[in-house]
């Protein structure tokens, strides 16, 4: 593995990006299965994975690497929508994509290599979402900012951050979510925190976390999910852990640590940051799902009671349940 490689590997999130699904009444918080299959989908180095459930049952996949239709070169964070149509930031490429399913059908793209309107960082977009209204947030990780568009046509592109450590600043954020009143979650992978926002004005900013081991401490943190009681999980890479809090304040800290080569461990090596690609979902029964390199895992809580694991053809870097 190159250096380059190794390097992204350990910095992209999913979820960061943001591995979410809008779900009624509680907005981007709830996912919403019980009108979908609740097939698995895997962002790998350069392709989509889905199978139908942690068997692998109905393996299908799409993406070759390249920068033509239906290629990436390297997939920084991936949702779905509603609709079933999907998106994917396509971080070397330096845009984002939107699918209508599997065949890559209604194949559209946003972006180009820049720091401008409709640009992203050559190090490029990181995580995804999509709210109610449609609104697509990306994690601008190579220009230290977010952005938020109304659609695919990048029609009300509106853009926070600048590099640093204060206020309404990041150091390559990477996930990126938003919760049922509208505020804005991302993970500082960079100054090693989390930060809620209330709206793309950096208004109410908050930030949750200090480097290091400890409680209430992070390193160089992936992908993030909130869960149906708004509980906030993190994907610690720098500390090779799973993170659960109750809110911003850092209350109710549960830590699952547990990186290993043994039974019932996270695989994903050092090089590549503890749980890799850190992309991280939990559903409506409180499956929690993490990206660990090669393979996805399925723990029924913050506790890993009922590890389940099903390895990908790829290097898997984020999960999304859908």
């Amino acid at each position: 593995m190159s250096a380059r490689l190794s390097r992204v590997l350990r910095i992209l999130v999913v979820v960061l990006g943001a591995l979410l699904v809008n779900g009624n009444g509680l907005g981007g918080i709830r996912p919403t299965l019980a009108a979908s299959a609740g097939q698995i989908y895997v962002a790998e180095i350069s392709g989509i994975l889905r199978v139908n459930d942690m068997t692998g049952a109905g393996s299908t996949t799409l993406g070759t690497s390249g920068s033509a239709a239906k290629q990436f070169s390297m997939l920084g964070g991936i949702f779905v929508d509603q609709a079933g149509k999907i998106y994917v930031t396509d971080f070397y490429n330096s845009r984002i994509v939107r699918m209508d399913d599997m065949t890559g059908a209604g194949w559209t793209t946003l972006g180009t290599q820049g720091d401008g309107t409709m640009q992203f960082g050559s190090y490029g977009p990181g995580g995804i979402f999509v709210d109610g209204a449609s609104r697509i947030y990306v994690a601008d990780f190579g220009n230290a900012r977010i952005v938020r568009m109304d659609d695919m046509s990048g029609a009300g592109w509106t853009t926070l951050g600048s590099f640093g450590d204060g206020v309404n600043q990041f150091v390559s954020p990477t996930a990126i979510c938003v919760d049922g009143a509208g505020r804005i979650y991302v993970t500082d992978y960079g100054n090693s925190r989390i930060v809620r926002i209330n709206d793309m004005t950096g208004a109410g900013w908050t930030t949750l976390g200090t480097r290091g081991t400890g409680v209430r401490q992070l390193k160089d943190p992936g992908g993030i999910f909130l869960d149906a009681a708004g509980r906030i999980y993190v994907a610690d890479l720098g500390n090779g852990r799973l993170v659960r809090v109750n809110d911003m304040t850092g209350a109710g800290w549960r830590a699952l640590e547990t990186l290993g080569i043994g039974p019932n461990q996270f695989v994903g090596p050092v090089s590549v940051g503890g749980l890799s690609g850190g992309g991280v979902f939990v559903d409506e029964s409180g499956h929690i799902y993490v990206a660990d390199f090669n393979r996805i895992v399925r723990i029924n809580g913050i506790t890993g009671a009922g590890w389940t694991t099903l390895d990908t053809p790829g290097k898997a870097l984020f999960v999304f349940v859908r």
